[in-house]
């Protein structure tokens, strides 16, 4: 029997009737285009938007046996995914290292779940139970499409792991063409290209792209000068007042992002101090050292509101669902705008929700402080010139010295290495950075012209204490 898409306003009330959701028209376009299943599609959309539901949307039209397969970067958000969908009334399973037993595998191949979240690493794995499912046409003329949940980790996170590059051998394994549905918040056109180079490079033809917004409106964007040293974490304090004591009330939930683990442990334990001893554990650190089972814990604490604030790595981040955090901060410039984007994202996802993101980055990075240096050695220089000129001793035999030193100091060190090589700054971040320098008006402007969006930057530029009295100064 063939079957038939259903169209629109189907496809909308039937999610509505059964999800008790009605989804926004571009939200019922990508299922159309999944369930008529003869190209990729690539949906981008806001964080907090509601992509995942377009994951779902077609099991509604291919009951019993429908079979939609995740791929997902992290094992928490795969859990919470399982989650959702058992509210709902479907059956779901997250296969990840702790998981991929063979009675999984067998109820698997028994079609006693309709939705399989699984990661990378158990999808790639040579030779391993979930390809040869994929072997097998008795199992995959079931599926209804291969979702790609965070697509843009397929390049970010390729280096340190593999699995991800070794995602073009689908279209051999799979026992019949199943359409990719690609998502995520922050894909630009180049990224795109990449990801379908691996995911596909001998497509014939181009996906189908649906795009809407990627602004968040409800949360306020600041960047601020990191003005202490940068190991005191001082410029975090004012997320818990100085004075607080029992009774009072609790802090805004909130989240810090950082590139390196260590810094969160040290910014976690400086903000615990301004606490009573019997409330420092309401502020935590979470990082990937930690087990599944305590991350988890975390998050329900978090959600609860029996954790305040976590000092936290990409650990938590890309999709990760607590509805109420009012304040996300990026603390150094150490990250790329994509990144950035999706960290902030985790702020008011409930949509009647208003939250405060925030970027602290290093001093040197500013255009004006790097206009200050730039002509206090340039001052230095015609000094140093005037000097010369001055002097009766030979320029070359004056500085020549210095030469020798500054040789000296590159390889006495005894490690064989030079100057510390410093990251480099994302470009992207560096034009949000110094948006009102550069002839922007807004910084959303700089997040609309990078993910290709738009209606933003229509708010112009002010000063941080203006737009956030919450962290004047």
């Amino acid at each position: 029997m063939t079957f038939q898409t259903p169209s629109i306003e189907e496809i909308r009330g039937r999610t509505l009737e059964v999800f008790n959701r009605q989804p926004c028209l571009w939200q019922a376009r990508v299922a159309e285009a999944i369930l008529q299943g003869n190209k990729d599609v690539v949906c981008v959309a806001g964080t907090s938007m509601g992509k995942t539901l377009t994951f779902w949307i077609p099991l509604l039209f291919r009951r019993p046996d429908g079979i939609q397969i995740v791929v997902t970067p992290l094992n928490q958000l795969g859990q919470q995914q399982v989650e959702n969908l058992e509210s709902m009334g479907m059956r779901a399973i997250a296969i990840n290292a702790d998981t991929a037993n063979e009675k999984n595998y067998e109820d698997i191949e028994k079609l006693t779940y309709q939705a399989i979240i699984i990661s990378p690493e158990q999808l790639m794995k040579p030779g391993g139970r979930f390809e040869g499912l994929l072997r097998k046409k008795t199992f995959t003329k079931h599926i209804i499409a291969m979702i790609f949940d965070e697509a843009h980790c397929i390049m970010t996170w390729g280096k340190f792991r593999p699995e991800y590059k070794e995602l073009g051998r689908l279209r051999f394994i799979i026992a019949q063409r199943v359409p990719y549905l690609i998502t995520s918040a922050t894909l630009t056109s180049e990224t795109l290209r990449s990801i379908m180079k691996v995911l596909d490079p001998h497509r014939k033809e181009e996906p189908k792209s649906i795009r809407t917004y990627t602004d968040r409106p409800n949360i306020k964007i600041c960047v601020r000068k990191i003005k202490y040293p940068l190991t005191s974490y001082t410029d975090l304090m004012f997320l818990v007042p100085e004075d607080w004591k029992p009774g009072d009330p609790a802090p805004p939930k909130f989240l810090i992002f950082f590139d390196d683990i260590q810094d969160s442990i040290g910014a976690a334990k400086a903000i615990q101090r301004r606490l009573p001893h019997e409330y420092r554990e309401r502020i935590a650190w979470f990082n990937s050292d930690m087990t599944t089972e305590y991350k988890e814990s975390q998050i329900t604490r978090l959600h609860a509101g029996e954790i305040w604030g976590l000092c936290t790595t990409e650990s938590f981040g890309m999709g990760m669902d607590v509805p109420d955090i009012a304040i996300v901060i990026q603390w150094k410039a150490t990250c790329r705008l994509t990144e950035l984007w999706q960290r902030w994202g985790r702020a008011a996802r409930a949509r009647e929700e208003t939250g405060t993101a925030i970027l602290f980055a290093e001093k040197d990075l500013f255009d004006d402080v790097r206009e200050e240096k730039r002509s206090r050695q340039e001052a230095k220089k015609r000094r140093r010139e005037d000097t010369l000129i001055d002097s009766e001793q030979p320029p070359l035999k004056r500085v020549s010295p210095s030469i020798n030193t500054a040789a000296g100091a590159e390889s006495s060190n005894g490690r064989g290495g030079g100057k510390r090589v410093k990251k480099e700054l994302d470009p992207a971040m560096d034009c949000l950075i110094n948006a009102d320098r550069q002839g922007l008006l807004c910084r959303r402007k700089v997040i609309e012209i990078y993910f290709e969006s738009k209606g933003a930057g229509e708010f112009p530029i002010v000063d941080d204490a203006e737009n956030f009295p919450l962290i004047s100064s």
